[in-house]
Protein backbone atom coordinates (compact mmCIF):
# COMPACT_ATOMS: atom_id res chain seq x y z
CA UNK A 1 0.00 0.00 0.00
CA UNK A 2 1.46 3.56 -1.00
CA UNK A 3 1.72 6.28 1.54
CA UNK A 4 -0.84 8.24 -0.16
CA UNK A 5 -3.12 5.17 0.39
CA UNK A 6 -2.05 5.10 3.55
CA UNK A 7 -2.29 9.10 4.58
CA UNK A 8 -5.68 8.99 3.04
CA UNK A 9 -7.67 5.81 3.75
CA UNK A 10 -5.92 3.42 6.23
CA UNK A 11 -4.71 6.19 9.19
CA UNK A 12 -7.94 7.76 9.53
CA UNK A 13 -9.87 4.67 9.51
CA UNK A 14 -7.57 3.58 12.24
CA UNK A 15 -7.77 6.66 14.15
CA UNK A 16 -11.71 6.68 13.89
CA UNK A 17 -11.66 2.93 15.36
CA UNK A 18 -9.42 4.89 18.37
CA UNK A 19 -12.60 6.38 19.25
CA UNK A 20 -14.75 3.95 19.33
CA UNK A 21 -16.46 2.22 22.11
CA UNK A 22 -15.19 -1.08 22.38
CA UNK A 23 -11.16 -1.07 24.32
CA UNK A 24 -10.28 -4.68 22.67
CA UNK A 25 -10.87 -2.81 19.13
CA UNK A 26 -8.39 0.05 20.16
CA UNK A 27 -6.14 -1.95 21.47
CA UNK A 28 -6.24 -4.53 18.26
CA UNK A 29 -5.42 -0.62 16.41
CA UNK A 30 -1.51 -0.93 17.95
CA UNK A 31 0.21 -3.19 15.62
CA UNK A 32 -1.37 -1.24 12.50
CA UNK A 33 -0.46 1.55 13.75
CA UNK A 34 3.39 0.26 14.35
CA UNK A 35 3.31 -1.19 10.97
CA UNK A 36 2.83 2.35 9.75
CA UNK A 37 5.38 3.43 11.84
CA UNK A 38 7.92 1.04 10.39
CA UNK A 39 7.19 1.36 6.89
CA UNK A 40 6.11 5.21 6.33
CA UNK A 41 8.74 8.19 6.17
CA UNK A 42 6.31 11.34 5.48
CA UNK A 43 6.39 13.15 8.52
CA UNK A 44 3.23 14.66 8.83
CA UNK A 45 1.89 11.17 9.06
CA UNK A 46 4.15 9.75 11.46
CA UNK A 47 3.32 12.57 13.52
CA UNK A 48 -0.20 11.41 13.19
CA UNK A 49 0.26 8.19 14.59
CA UNK A 50 3.24 9.58 16.92
CA UNK A 51 0.22 11.68 18.81
CA UNK A 52 -2.02 8.85 18.23
CA UNK A 53 0.34 6.20 20.84
CA UNK A 54 1.04 9.17 22.55
CA UNK A 55 -2.64 9.72 23.99
CA UNK A 56 -2.64 5.54 24.67
CA UNK A 57 0.43 5.86 26.75
CA UNK A 58 -0.29 9.47 28.38
CA UNK A 59 -3.93 9.67 28.52
CA UNK A 60 -5.24 8.85 32.80
CA UNK A 61 -8.07 6.50 31.44
CA UNK A 62 -5.47 4.10 30.14
CA UNK A 63 -2.84 4.23 32.84
CA UNK A 64 -3.51 1.11 34.66
CA UNK A 65 -4.59 -1.05 31.18
CA UNK A 66 -2.35 -3.96 31.27
CA UNK A 67 -3.08 -5.86 27.58
CA UNK A 68 -2.82 -2.28 25.92
CA UNK A 69 1.17 -1.49 27.56
CA UNK A 70 1.61 -5.29 26.54
CA UNK A 71 0.60 -4.57 23.13
CA UNK A 72 2.56 -1.15 22.42
CA UNK A 73 6.08 -2.65 24.39
CA UNK A 74 5.59 -5.84 21.89
CA UNK A 75 4.50 -3.82 18.76
CA UNK A 76 7.58 -1.17 19.99
CA UNK A 77 10.38 -4.22 19.89
CA UNK A 78 8.66 -5.47 16.64
CA UNK A 79 9.20 -1.90 14.28
CA UNK A 80 11.62 0.16 16.74
CA UNK A 81 14.62 -1.27 15.19
CA UNK A 82 13.11 -0.46 11.21
CA UNK A 83 11.68 2.85 12.46
CA UNK A 84 12.54 6.16 11.16
CA UNK A 85 15.59 6.96 13.87
CA UNK A 86 14.87 10.39 15.14
CA UNK A 87 11.14 8.61 15.69
CA UNK A 88 12.97 5.91 17.75
CA UNK A 89 14.83 8.14 19.87
CA UNK A 90 12.57 10.68 20.35
CA UNK A 91 9.46 8.43 21.20
CA UNK A 92 10.04 4.92 21.23
CA UNK A 93 12.87 4.64 23.56
CA UNK A 94 12.19 7.42 25.73
CA UNK A 95 8.63 5.74 26.34
CA UNK A 96 9.82 2.37 26.70
CA UNK A 97 12.23 3.66 29.44
CA UNK A 98 9.34 5.11 31.31
CA UNK A 99 6.98 2.06 31.14
CA UNK A 100 10.14 0.72 33.18
CA UNK A 101 10.58 2.80 35.50
CA UNK A 102 6.33 2.11 35.86
CA UNK A 103 6.75 -1.45 36.03
CA UNK A 104 8.82 -1.02 39.25
CA UNK A 105 5.74 -0.02 41.33
CA UNK A 106 3.73 -2.95 39.82
CA UNK A 107 2.06 -4.71 43.00
CA UNK A 108 0.65 -7.33 40.92
CA UNK A 109 3.43 -9.79 40.44
CA UNK A 110 1.93 -11.51 37.28
CA UNK A 111 1.69 -7.68 35.67
CA UNK A 112 4.94 -7.15 36.77
CA UNK A 113 5.86 -10.32 35.26
CA UNK A 114 4.40 -9.67 32.26
CA UNK A 115 5.46 -6.38 31.45
CA UNK A 116 9.34 -7.00 32.40
CA UNK A 117 9.49 -10.30 30.32
CA UNK A 118 7.78 -8.25 27.47
CA UNK A 119 10.78 -5.30 27.63
CA UNK A 120 13.48 -7.94 27.87
CA UNK A 121 11.77 -9.19 24.16
CA UNK A 122 11.98 -5.27 23.29
CA UNK A 123 14.99 -3.65 24.44
CA UNK A 124 17.29 -6.92 23.12
CA UNK A 125 15.65 -6.06 19.93
CA UNK A 126 16.36 -2.53 20.03
CA UNK A 127 20.14 -3.00 21.68
CA UNK A 128 21.11 -3.51 17.48
CA UNK A 129 20.12 -0.30 16.61
CA UNK A 130 22.65 2.63 16.72
CA UNK A 131 21.99 5.07 19.50
CA UNK A 132 23.66 8.38 20.15
CA UNK A 133 25.07 9.21 23.38
CA UNK A 134 22.19 11.26 24.50
CA UNK A 135 19.65 8.93 24.41
CA UNK A 136 22.11 6.14 25.30
CA UNK A 137 22.17 7.65 28.77
CA UNK A 138 19.50 9.37 29.33
CA UNK A 139 16.72 6.60 28.14
CA UNK A 140 18.48 3.14 26.97
CA UNK A 141 20.62 2.96 29.88
CA UNK A 142 18.27 3.84 32.57
CA UNK A 143 15.59 1.74 31.46
CA UNK A 144 17.97 -1.14 31.13
CA UNK A 145 18.31 -0.72 35.20
CA UNK A 146 14.62 -0.41 35.40
CA UNK A 147 14.16 -4.08 34.06
CA UNK A 148 17.29 -5.63 35.71
CA UNK A 149 15.68 -4.73 38.81
CA UNK A 150 12.67 -6.46 38.10
CA UNK A 151 14.37 -8.83 36.75
CA UNK A 152 16.63 -9.39 40.19
CA UNK A 153 13.21 -10.46 42.28
CA UNK A 154 11.60 -12.04 39.18
CA UNK A 155 13.85 -13.81 36.78
CA UNK A 156 17.76 -14.00 37.83
CA UNK A 157 18.79 -15.72 34.43
CA UNK A 158 17.27 -12.72 32.91
CA UNK A 159 19.13 -10.52 35.20
CA UNK A 160 21.98 -12.02 34.13
CA UNK A 161 21.47 -11.11 30.64
CA UNK A 162 20.80 -7.60 31.19
CA UNK A 163 23.25 -7.06 33.91
CA UNK A 164 25.70 -7.77 30.61
CA UNK A 165 24.27 -5.49 28.69
CA UNK A 166 23.95 -2.75 31.04
CA UNK A 167 28.02 -3.10 31.32
CA UNK A 168 28.32 -3.67 27.09
CA UNK A 169 26.07 -0.21 27.36
CA UNK A 170 28.04 1.43 29.87
CA UNK A 171 31.29 0.21 28.05
CA UNK A 172 30.05 1.80 24.75
CA UNK A 173 29.33 5.39 26.39
CA UNK A 174 32.67 5.18 27.64
CA UNK A 175 34.60 4.60 24.53
CA UNK A 176 32.76 7.17 22.79
CA UNK A 177 33.25 9.50 25.49
CA UNK A 178 37.14 8.76 25.39
CA UNK A 179 37.13 8.51 21.37
CA UNK A 180 35.26 12.55 21.65
CA UNK A 181 38.42 13.27 24.16
CA UNK A 182 41.06 11.64 21.56
CA UNK A 183 39.93 13.17 18.64
CA UNK A 184 39.36 16.90 20.33
CA UNK A 185 42.88 16.97 21.78
CA UNK A 186 44.02 15.37 17.98
CA UNK A 187 42.75 18.55 16.89
CA UNK A 188 44.56 20.97 19.21
CA UNK A 189 47.82 18.49 18.17
CA UNK A 190 47.15 19.78 14.88
CA UNK A 191 46.33 23.30 15.57
CA UNK A 192 49.26 23.40 17.83
CA UNK A 193 51.37 22.29 14.94
CA UNK A 194 50.18 24.26 12.60
CA UNK A 195 50.66 27.44 14.65
CA UNK A 196 54.43 26.61 15.23
CA UNK A 197 54.67 25.71 11.63
CA UNK A 198 53.39 28.83 10.46
CA UNK A 199 55.30 31.05 12.72
CA UNK A 200 58.45 28.74 11.69
CA UNK A 201 57.99 30.00 8.34
CA UNK A 202 57.33 33.48 9.18
CA UNK A 203 60.36 33.74 11.17
CA UNK A 204 62.34 32.03 8.12
CA UNK A 205 61.01 34.19 5.67
CA UNK A 206 61.82 37.19 8.20
CA UNK A 207 65.62 35.81 8.49
CA UNK A 208 65.85 35.19 4.65
CA UNK A 209 64.65 38.86 3.91
CA UNK A 210 67.47 40.41 7.07
CA UNK A 211 70.06 37.82 5.16
CA UNK A 212 68.95 39.39 1.63
CA UNK A 213 69.11 43.20 3.42
CA UNK A 214 72.25 42.61 4.60
CA UNK A 215 74.11 41.02 2.00
CA UNK A 216 72.92 44.18 0.05
CA UNK A 217 74.11 46.46 2.66
CA UNK A 218 77.70 44.25 2.08
CA UNK A 219 77.75 44.57 -1.59
CA UNK A 220 77.21 48.52 -1.46
CA UNK A 221 80.12 48.87 1.21
CA UNK A 222 81.98 46.77 -1.43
Amino acid sequence: MSEALVDRRAAPALITLCSGPEFSVRISTIPAFGTIMETVTQKELLERVKMQLASFLEDPQYQDQHSLHMEIIRTFGRVGPNAEPRFRDDFVLPHLHKLALANNSQQVETKRIDIATQLFEAYSALSCCFISEEVMINHFLPGLRCLRTDMEQLSPEHEVILSSMVKECEIKVENRGMADAQGSMSIASSLVGEDAKTKFLSKMGQLTTSGAMLANVFQRKK
